[in-house]
């Protein structure tokens, strides 16, 4: 194993070692990188998940440092990207943040996303995901989170990936909205997927007002088709500022229409109604992680 502090870049250790299996461990300290991960079998552990910390400040409308003049959208905003090449990714203990002023920016698109994982096989544990809009791209592959805490209000865990977070902490941050201050997930699962993301025995909280969050909205990026958002919400403790309603349109797209179930949610947020379909004992038999993950046993 490798031991680096932050006066050493983590993208540079990872670039010069040609080993099959890379594993670092991260001394505390803020390592200010903007990483991007494109080898297998790279396993990062941190020292203390509140103290060792990956950050960056790039949003959508940042204008790139290659001259181009051109701004990096949702995805290049991200201060950590794995790649599909890095199938087996694995981070413990480690807090991956965007440190982009959402409040005090005056960019029209602000977006800006804290870790973008493409990876199969890849897994994150006692670790912290930290932004505002889109903190979380959960895109492709098979991922599993656990014990995880993960914070924003727009889009905050959003993406294609068949991705299932046990025992994690949703915090749902005040955008000192009246009406509307967010929105949980917005999955783009493609429809061809049996399974999107799988959110269980987990809790929902935020310093917002009541009934004002959202569990998730469909996302069918830029109108495409063959996309069947599927979120299915269980065992999970729901606090009081979850919608009634519990989930909303994007961009023209009912809730209605996507794959949006709850089963067996308590808290004062945990409703039953026409828009909130609650799964029954041998329909929620099929959202297990064994079927979500197949072959890949955890």
């Amino acid at each position: 194993m490798i031991v680096i502090d932050n006066t050493v870049s983590i993208q540079e250790t990872i670039d010069n070692c040609n080993e099959k299996e890379i594993e670092i461990y991260l001394k505390k300290g803020i390592y200010n990188e903007k990483l991007y991960i494109n080898k297998a079998n790279v396993k990062l552990y941190g020292e203390d998940k509140e103290e060792v910390i990956i950050q960056w400040n790039d949003a959508s409308d940042t204008v790139k440092r290659d001259g181009s003049n051109e701004t990096y959208g949702t995805t290049g905003s991200a201060t950590v990207t794995i790649s599909s090449e890095a199938t087996g990714f694995k981070a413990k203990n480690i807090t991956f943040k965007n440190s982009f002023d959402y409040d005090n920016s005056l960019f029209k698109n602000k977006q800006a996303v804290a870790l973008k994982n493409d990876a199969d096989k890849s897994q994150f544990e006692d670790c912290n995901f930290i932004g505002r809009q889109d903190t979380l791209y959960a895109n492709e592959g098979r991922q599993y989170y656990l014990n995880c805490y993960i914070e924003g209000h727009v889009d905050f865990i959003f993406g294609g990936a068949q991705a299932y977070f046990e025992k994690c902490i949703l915090f749902s941050k005040d955008k000192k909205d009246d009406k509307v201050n967010g929105y949980v997930t917005a999955p783009s699962t493609k429809e061809d997927r049996e399974l999107g993301y799988i959110i269980d025995n987990c809790s929902f909280q935020s310093d917002t007002k009541k009934n004002t969050v959202y569990l998730g909205r469909p996302w069918h990026p830029g109108k495409r088709p063959g996309h069947n958002p599927s979120v299915v919400i269980m065992n999970s403790y729901l606090g009081k500022h979850i919608n009634n309603e519990g989930w909303t349109m994007m961009s023209g797209f009912s809730p209605d229409d996507a794959r949006f179930y709850e089963y067996n949610n308590f808290g004062e947020g945990a409703k039953s109604n026409l828009r909130r379909r609650i799964l029954n004992e041998e329909e929620v038999k099929k959202y297990s992680r064994d079927n979500l993950f197949k072959d890949w046993k955890i």
